[in-house]
């Protein structure tokens, strides 16, 4: 600061003229702000004050306008100090956490602090939607999140600027800079459905694994249309092999590095069927389950899905770890056919197989659509033309049985072949 007998008035609060080089010193106070405390730590609203050397009065004029019109500006809308995203959050969560499901929480308590790794010295007022684009990179590439979850993120974001803009006064968001940001260089993936042909092929390889837990990872997706949550989720207690089907009741979904147990997708159960290729490929891994199990025998409430690994060491598939496994087992069967220079099976995802089974199904021309819809879990709408008859009177009664010759007819793969060999080892 210059001493007293350095300056001279100019007839203006805030602005002093400096007698030494003829420049003009300006006093602006920048309001309440938050600042960190050096001792605590904390974020904290404080009176901040600044000078800045100009070098005219018209300048000196200009500055003290802008700061001014400023402070009027945060004081009618009360949006003083920085915004900051971990107390965003917290108004969030306080408003909304409640009405969300366990496995809905984990999931956004996982991105918010995503959100406060990467923006938490940050100032959300002054972000526009290129820091949102680079917070996608950052997600791709510091982080390695699949595409999926990438666009999750952008959804929760999308929806606490949201938020932010409602509570205009508070926060001083204008505008939701979300919801025009690209999230990279990422091309929606393209479903591949098997043919019948190639899930024989895969099938008959899975025969010649080690771990015959490949053959419920690949049947019950592939011949009974359930999606990685619920193959996880299966107990022996949810399969009737006497009446040739299986309650889908249960999803055992990832989140973070842990689980959630929860209804399946939509909220609803179902009943798909046991067909008698999908039956031997669960009798065979339960027979080496038994062996795996040594002194202790398998129940109804065990799971349906484990490997040996988790049988000897007593826990359960993570469920994100099975999408691996699956792209592992692609990789074997692949260099086998190769080697016995046969056509290989396109490499797909594990969900892939759910979309095989219904589209083997209805390009079959066989089965009734509404058996289909039933057994896959979807709105009639998905497989049959909305009509009011459909939409308001069909009522699924059960009955699986064309799925069931359909698949009986076409899965040809010698499992006799398999157990004479297996009896005679």
């Amino acid at each position: 600061m210059s001493k007293k007998e350095d300056v001279k008035e100019t007839g203006r609060a805030g602005i002093k003229h400096r007698i030494s080089d003829g420049k003009y010193i300006v006093s602006l106070d920048l309001g309440r702000q938050m600042r960190v405390d050096r001792k605590t730590g904390e974020r904290k609203l404080k009176q901040v004050k600044t000078t800045k050397v100009v070098n005219t009065l018209k300048e000196a004029k200009a500055l003290l306008g802008e700061n001014n019109k400023e402070k009027w500006y945060n004081k009618i809308t009360n949006t003083t100090g920085k915004t900051f995203i971990e107390n965003v959050i917290k108004d969030y969560d306080e408003k909304y956490f409640d009405s969300w499901s366990e496995s809905y929480k984990q999931q956004k308590k996982t991105q918010e602090k995503h959100f406060i790794n990467y923006f938490k010295d940050v100032d959300l007022k002054k972000v526009d939607t290129n820091d949102i684009e680079d917070y996608f990179f950052y997600c791709r590439e510091e982080n390695g999140l699949s595409n999926n979850t990438i666009n999750k993120h952008k959804c929760h974001l999308q929806d606490i600027w949201k938020f932010m803009k409602k509570g205009k006064t508070k926060y001083g968001i204008r505008e939701n800079v979300v919801i025009d940001a690209d999230y990279g260089k990422i091309e929606k993936y393209k479903p591949t459905a098997l043919s019948i042909i190639q899930l024989n092929t895969l099938i008959e390889q899975c025969l010649l694994e080690q771990d015959k837990s490949v053959l419920l990872m690949v049947g019950l997706p592939a011949l009974a249309g359930l999606r990685r949550s619920e193959l996880c989720g299966l107990k022996y207690k949810d399969i009737d092999f006497e009446n040739k089907s299986i309650f889908v009741g249960n999803a055992r979904v990832q989140v973070n590095t842990g689980y959630v147990e929860k209804l399946p997708k939509g909220e609803k159960t179902r009943n798909t069927c046991i067909c008698l290729p999908l039956e031997k490929c669960i009798k065979l891994a339960m027979e080496e389950q038994d062996e795996w199990l040594q002194n202790r025998k398998l129940t109804m409430e065990d799971y349906v899905y484990k490997t040996r690994t988790n049988i000897l060491n007593n826990y359960l598939p993570h469920p994100g770890k099975i999408s691996r496994r699956f792209n592992e087992l692609q990789v074997r069967i692949n260099k086998r056919l190769t080697k016995e220079g046969k056509d290989n099976v396109p490499k797909i995802r594990l969900h892939d197989l759910r979309h095989s089974f219904i589209s083997i199904l209805i390009n079959g021309g066989e089965v009734n659509p509404y058996q289909i819809s039933a057994a896959a879990g979807h709105v009639i709408e998905t497989v049959i033309p909305d009509n009011t008859t459909t939409r308001r009177y069909w009522h699924d009664q059960g009955d699986r049985q064309q799925i069931i010759e359909y698949l009986d007819k076409n899965i040809t793969v010698d499992f006799t072949n398999y157990i004479n060999k297996k009896n005679n080892a």
